[in-house]
C-alpha cells in the first residue's frame, strides 16, 4: 500500500478553484489593467458568470470543493465571494494581489501575509488555515512563514502525488501537491503569440480521466485546478461534468477538500520517509 487513505478508500479527488478575478493583471501589468476593458472584462467573467456555474455543478453532484480568493478578489466582490463561504465550502488565502512571490523580500511577504488575512476577516469573518501561492511561485521562506502566521497547509508544490510535508523551524507543514497537467489554464487560456492553441473540452476531459486512472492505480492525490474565468465557460463545464461522472463510476474514492486532505495526513503523519527540508536563508 502506498498510501493509506480514510476508510481504505483508493485514491482522494479534490476539485479546487483559483477565483483570481482580474487581480494577477492588475498586479502584473497595473497601468494596462487601469486602461484595457478587454482584458479586466474577461477575467471578470470569472465571479460575474464561472463561479455561480460552479456552485451549481457542485450542489448538483454534492461535491466538496475549496476555493483559493486573493484578497482583490474578496475586496471587490464581496457578494459573489460570500456565497462560496454561505454554501460551506472551504476557503483558502492565494496573495492579496496574486503577488508572484519570486518577486518579493520577506518584508513584503509579510505585509500581504497580513493583509490578505486581515481582509478575509474583515469581509468574511474566517480566517484560512490553506494558502496557494499565486501562480505556484513560492520562496524557501515561505513555508515558515505559513506556520508562523498558523497555516495548517499549502497547496502550491510538485513534489510528489500524494501529501506529503514540507520541513520548517516552526515545525511540518502539509503540502497537498499540485501540477501542471491538472490545471485549465495551459490548455484553455488564450495568449496572444502563444504556440499552442486553445485545446477543446474534450481533449482535455481525456486528458484529466487518464491522469485519474494513473492517480487510482497509484493511490495517488487527485487535484485539479481551475479558474472561474477559463473553466467557467459553458462548454467547458460541460466537460467538467462529463469528467465529475466519470470519476463517480469508480468505487472507493474520497471526495475531499484541500483542508480534509492534509487534516488527514498531519492525523496520520503519512510522511513515507519524505520530508522536504528547507535551505538555510542566513
Amino acid at each position: 500500500m502506498r498510501y493509506r487513505w480514510p476508510d481504505g478508500k483508493q485514491c482522494a479527488v479534490v476539485l479546487s478553484f483559483d477565483v483570481d478575478a482580474e487581480s494577477g493583471y492588475v498586479f502584473r501589468e497595473p497601468e494596462a489593467a487601469a486602461t484595457r476593458l478587454d482584458e479586466v472584462e474577461e477575467r471578470r467573467f470569472g465571479v460575474r458568470t464561472g463561479v455561480p456555474r460552479i456552485l451549481r455543478l457542485l450542489e448538483r453532484y454534492s461535491l466538496p470543493a475549496t476555493f483559493f480568493v486573493p484578497g482583490f478578489t474578496v475586496e471587490h466582490y464581496p457578494g459573489v465571494i460570500r456565497t462560496i463561504r454561505d454554501a460551506g465550502y472551504e476557503m483558502g488565502c492565494h496573495g492579496n494581489v496574486h503577488e508572484t512571490l519570486s518577486t518579493l523580500d520577506e518584508a513584503a511577504e509579510r505585509r500581504i501575509l497580513d493583509e490578505q488575512l486581515a481582509i478575509y476577516q474583515q469581509h468574511l469573518g474566517i480566517r484560512p488555515v490553506g494558502y496557494r501561492s499565486p501562480s505556484w511561485s513560492l520562496n524557501a521562506r515561505t513555508p515558515a512563514l505559513l506556520k508562523e502566521y498558523g497555516f495548517a497547509y499549502d497547496s502550491s508544490l510538485m513534489g510528489d502525488d500524494i501529501p506529503y510535508f514540507v520541513d520548517t523551524p516552526h515545525g511540518k507543514l502539509a503540502e497537498v501537491p499540485i501540477q501542471w497537467l491538472l490545471d485549465d489554464a495551459p490548455f484553455y487560456r488564450h495568449v496572444y503569440g502563444a504556440p499552442n492553441q486553445i485545446a477543446e473540452p474534450d481533449r482535455v476531459i481525456r486528458l484529466w480521466e487518464q491522469e485519474f486512472r494513473g492517480m487510482y492505480r497509484e493511490q495517488g492525490c487527485f487535484v485539479l485546478t481551475m479558474h472561474p474565468y477559463i473553466s467557467g465557460r459553458a462548454g467547458r463545464m460541460e466537460g467538467l461534468e462529463q469528467l465529475v461522472r466519470s470519476i463517480r463510476a469508480e468505487p472507493n474514492v474520497w471526495w475531499a477538500t484541500c483542508g480534509e486532505v492534509a487534516a488527514w495526513q498531519i492525523e496520520t503523519d503519512q510522511n513515507l520517509g519524505v520530508t522536504v527540508p528547507i535551505p538555510d536563508q542566513r
